[in-house]
């Protein structure tokens, strides 16, 4: 911080510390719109599906996508089969569902958005549309 001596300088110190006032105020407002616009239900929503579904160690999704493979595969497919071929192949068709998962992350994650978003969108219950124009009528007198 430099040493004020002269009017002049005082004047320049005051316009440059409203300046950085202007642009601190700036930056907090864009600040409270990001972490606003990141409490929203349907962006919290969104970020914790992105977050299963891309973990580094396969997530929520990844590990039900596994037991659920690996269920189909020994429970149903090769129920009669010998407990070698039932680990091997569940292992191999596990990890190839991990890596699809994994890989179509960004489709899935979109999908799973678009339907969300056209469930957010439906305002009327049972098939009707609800018009606020009629709702305290009063029929009676």
């Amino acid at each position: 911080m430099m040493k004020i001596e002269t009017y002049q300088q005082l004047k320049e110190q005051q316009a440059l510390s409203k300046l950085r006032l202007l642009d601190l105020e700036e930056r907090i407002k864009d600040d409270f719109a990001e972490i606003k616009n990141g409490l929203k239900p349907m962006n919290l929503l969104g970020s914790t599906f992105s977050s299963m579904l891309k973990s580094e160690r396969h997530g929520v999704l990844g590990e039900s996508i596994g037991i659920t493979v690996d269920m189909l595969i020994k429970k149903l497919l090769f129920r009669k089969s010998s407990f070698i071929t039932k680990g091997l192949v569940s292992y191999v068709a596990k990890n190839y569902a991990n890596s699809m998962v994994t890989k179509n992350a960004e489709n899935i994650l979109g999908s799973v958005l678009a339907m969300l978003h056209k469930y957010k969108n439906r305002h009327h219950q049972n098939g009707h549309h609800f018009d606020e124009s009629t709702a305290n009528i009063d029929l009676e007198t």
